[in-house]
């Protein structure tokens, strides 16, 4: 609120208080860019829809729309472009909280300011970069196949985006700085207490990643590369653990380091262009933002409720029924979400208070929406299977089919550890009461929606009716028509579903668009080759060096979140895994199972913090003992499939 000086200061024309006109710049920034964001998904809801009549066309008549396909890749460039500022005005760009509250106001709001500087520079590169693709697509006189549309337009449009982009990018950056400059006046009272040590941390990361940026930025064409590779890794892992921005840190340091190998940025600016506009019309990733979409009207729909309601009808019955109805409803969510975290929240929000109310310990109940929520990940549709599919090159189809049976195998894997818990402490879980055949028909005819979605996008896929992205694109469609019909979508809930979709969208994106110009840097020094011929120069047995990469992964999984492992690792290490031999689709559903793992490992697993935010005062420990049974039948499992790939491989293989 403003005083009475500055009211009349205003009033008479006189200077306003530095910075005073920020806030409301930010906010008419951040209206118009959740105006295009929504606008562009509602434009990704048109293509869903319009993918149902496609598909249904070449089903039955075998004639598709012409040129929907040409039209849609281009479509979903500047959708997916247009979601870039709605992250970038919420300050919603990921970052790694590795430091968290330990750090005291002045530096938490430095770092701040670094990071969203350096995301601002970032930005401004890509922007640059797309608008000479544009001038490339304009100067070839490109247009599409079948309609033969002038394909430039579009490439003109997303680099218009992305300078909106860049502006609000600018504002954020000068918001922050407004509000660091006082901080730093104020030092001495901002800092005070018990968080100073942590100065002292921040101190030595930053001039960690300041040396390691100048042993990068002097390497000289041709020189010792293993410095360079040093230095480019330690300079990335400090920026990330200094909260900056994971696009941002993973993009700048790969740019830089490009230019450190071949003498100049020209390599590194052309492949980053030509890479994010082949990312933008690729279809494979647009999976993943057409699942989110399918997940959110799902929600929408009330499909949770219908889940778990016919999940406790079937296994209600038994000793501690409530929590084996918990798994199979994560089970169910999952197939319609493929969000470990957002269904670990989803579920634990339904049976949670249910548990408690029943007399469950809590560290039963907490313990069992955690691991039960990992299974969103493994289940297919899963987006973190579409990003590794996407980076390794294989058939998303055949990844979603592979994780079939583990996923099985996961749900009876916790199931068991249920039973033998009650069996072992029969206080911590009631006899449950059976449900009547009236009450099972009643709830099963409740979850059709639930089965109908599964049905349609994993037997779709496995029948060969479509592929991933059309099955992701066909499911948000279906999906919204129940959200519909069930009155989901109503009070603002067409609105917040949209919303959502656009945050992951834009927020997955921008990090793949940085990581790609890292690996960039990772393939042509040649790393993996090297790592490759190191490795069988120590002649160990292969398990033994599988078991290495899944423990190193499982450390990793407890620092970081699973899409930035996957961005930072799966370039080193496949082509590890590859001179060995093994099936790319079984080490994909191996990494998968490790990354769960990490949601749920302690100190810093994921799913475990979400519980505990929802879990009205259970305090982080209990959470963390009510998970270690299910960790060791994730190890158990793990290693069964290690030493049993069969399991994996053999119903892909089944396909046509």
């Amino acid at each position: 609120m403003q005083n009475a000086g500055t009211m009349k200061a205003a009033v008479r024309g006189e200077a306003r208080p530095p910075g005073s006109w920020l806030p409301q710049l930010e906010h008419i920034l951040k209206i118009i860019s959740r105006a295009i964001a929504l606008a562009a998904v509602a434009g990704m809801l048109a293509i869903s829809l319009l993918t149902i009549v496609d598909v249904s066309l070449r089903a039955l008549i075998n004639t598709p729309i012409p040129g929907f396909y040409e039209l849609a890749e281009l479509m979903m460039a500047v959708i997916i472009a247009s979601c870039f500022p709605a992250v970038l005005a919420t300050r919603s760009s990921l970052t790694v909280d590795f430091l968290g509250e330990k750090l005291p106001l002045t530096t938490s709001q430095f770092l701040a300011t670094l990071g969203s500087a350096l995301l601002l520079a970032f930005l401004i590169i890509l922007t640059w970069r797309f608008a000479i693709y544009a001038e490339g697509v304009a100067s070839r006189n490109g247009e599409t196949t079948t309609l033969l549309l002038p394909v430039a337009p579009f490439w003109w449009v997303v680099t218009a985006i992305c300078g909106f982009g860049v502006v609000v990018q600018a504002a954020v950056t000068l918001s922050r700085l407004r509000v660091l400059a006082p901080l730093v006046a104020g030092r001495t009272n901002a800092d005070s207490g018990g968080k100073r040590v942590w100065n002292v941390v921040t101190a030595i990361l930053l001039l960690l990643a300041g040396g390691a940026v100048a042993i990068v930025l002097s390497a000289e064409p041709g020189g010792n590369r293993d410095w360079l590779v040093a230095g480019t890794f330690v300079a990335m892992l400090c920026l990330i653990m200094l909260q900056v921005p994971l696009a941002a840190a993973m993009g700048l340091v790969g740019l830089a380091s490009v230019a450190g190998v071949t003498g100049g940025y020209s390599a590194g600016l052309f492949k980053l262009a030509t890479d994010a506009g082949d990312l933008l019309v690729k279809l494979d990733l647009a999976a993943v933002p057409l699942f989110i979409l399918m997940g959110g009207f799902a929600s929408a729909a009330g499909v949770s409720a219908d889940i778990y309601r016919l999940a406790n009808a079937i296994l209600g019955r038994f000793r501690g029924g409530l929590a084996l109805a918990t798994i199979g409803a994560c089970a169910g969510f999952g197939a319609v979400t493929g969000s470990s975290v957002a269904t670990a929240a989803t579920m634990g929000r339904v049976s949670l208070p249910e548990m408690r109310r029943r007399g469950y310990e809590d560290r039963l109940a907490t313990g069992c929406i955690a691991a039960g929520g990992t299974l969103g990940m493994l289940i297919p549709p899963s987006a973190i299977m579409v990003i590794y599919a996407v980076l390794a090159d294989t058939s998303i189809n055949k990844m979603f089919i592979a994780a079939v049976i583990p996923a099985i195998v996961a749900t009876f894997f916790y199931m068991a550890v249920i039973f033998l818990t009650v069996r072992l402490s029969p206080n911590s879980a009631p006899a449950g009461e059976a449900a009547s055949g009236s009450e099972i028909l009643s709830a099963l005819l409740g979850a059709w929606s639930v089965l109908i979605l599964f049905g349609i996008v994993v037997g779709g896929i496995y029948g060969g009716i479509f592929d991933a992205t059309e099955a992701a694109a066909v499911g948000a469609g279906v999906a919204f028509i129940f959200a519909w019909a069930r009155k989901g979508l109503s009070a603002g809930g067409l609105w917040r579903v949209l919303e959502e979709t656009a945050s992951s969208t834009g927020m997955l994106y921008m990090i793949v668009i940085g990581a790609m110009a890292f690996a960039f840097f990772i393939g042509i020094t040649q790393m993996p080759n090297d790592i490759v011929t190191w490795t069988q120069s120590l002649d160990l047995s292969p398990i033994l060096v599988i078991l290495a990469i899944l423990v190193l992964y499982i450390f990793l999984g407890a620092f970081m979140d699973p899409i930035t492992m996957l961005l930072i690792t799966v370039p080193v290490v496949l082509p590890l895994i590859n001179s060995y031999h093994y099936d790319l689709l079984w080490w994909g559903i191996m990494t998968v199972m490790v990354i769960e793992i990490g949601m749920i490992t302690p100190p810093l697993g994921l799913n475990v913090f979400v519980i505990k935010s929802i879990s009205d005062g259970t305090p982080l420990t209990t959470v963390f003992r009510g998970i270690m049974p299910f960790l060791v039948a994730d190890i158990l499992r793990l290693l069964l499939f290690l030493f049993l790939p069969i399991l994996v491989i053999w119903l892909p293989g089944t396909m046509g």
